[in-house]
């Protein structure tokens, strides 16, 4: 079986000419520092429940189970808004009352620092990207989030070489639209149809790359996805074996 070196230096025979990723639950573990930060801000007001409701309630924070980022990125909430809509979810859950209006701001501002302190790669994201720059081949970040926040997260989480981000706000609009994704091709200087791209999303990262004219992987970190159509894998480390499974992914470029 190739190993992943093996695997990347088949791009060169399939054509592949680069590689754009999503950031948050692809490269950098969002979830995971979302839940701590939010944890932390509540632990005195949630402190008369239980630990299994507060995780239930800290996970659909993190998840934004109402839905409020995707009205954020249609223009209907600010991003201070989004959290505040969330957070005001929270409490309802914990059958509290939320903030003030006039803490919500300062809340945000001190939930922001926490989770900054919690961005994390990913393990197999360093490993992965070392290979691509050992292969010289050139990458870069297309993501639903402002350009300059996105590309301060990547360093604040320890990911260099991402000299390519694109933003929603720099793309002019945000995925599954077509431009976010033409717009990372231009500024990495690929052929879209040869430009591979890796998200955890399977309609605004796959869908909406494939709607763009790139090849499209899905990286499906929590398994929640095992019925889907498209390729998927489940981690970086398994790009190899994905590889050899599917030995006409890439040489269809060619």
């Amino acid at each position: 079986m190739l190993n992943p070196s093996d695997a990347l230096d088949a791009f060169e025979i399939g054509g592949i000419q680069g590689i754009l990723f999503d950031i948050d639950e692809t490269l950098v573990d969002l979830k995971t520092a979302s839940i701590a930060g939010f944890k932390q801000m509540v632990h005195a007001d949630f402190a008369g429940l239980g630990g299994q409701e507060i995780d239930l309630i800290a996970r659909d924070f993190a998840n934004d189970r109402v839905g409020a980022y995707d009205r954020y990125m249609a223009g209907e909430l600010t991003f201070l808004g989004q959290r505040v809509l969330r957070l005001t979810y929270a409490y309802e859950q914990a059958g509290l009352k939320p903030p003030r209006h006039e803490e919500f701001e300062a809340w945000a501002d001190a939930y922001e620092l926490k989770v900054r302190a919690g961005w994390k790669p990913f393990p197999d994201v360093l490993p992965f990207l070392n290979q691509l720059d050992e292969l010289a081949i050139p990458y870069g970040a297309v993501s639903n989030n402002v350009e300059e926040y996105q590309r301060g997260k990547l360093v604040a989480a320890g990911i260099p070489g991402f000299e390519v981000v694109v933003g929603s706000d720099t793309a002019g609009a945000p995925k599954p639209d077509k431009a976010p994704f033409i717009s990372g091709c231009l500024a990495l200087g690929t052929e879209p149809a040869k430009t591979l791209y890796i998200g955890d999303n399977p309609l605004t990262d796959y869908q909406g790359a494939v709607d763009a004219g790139l090849q499209s992987l899905l990286l499906d970190r929590g398994s929640t996805h095992r019925n889907f159509a498209g390729h998927r894998i489940e981690n970086f480390n398994q790009f190899a074996s994905f590889y050899v499974e599917n030995p006409g992914f890439f040489a269809e470029l060619a």
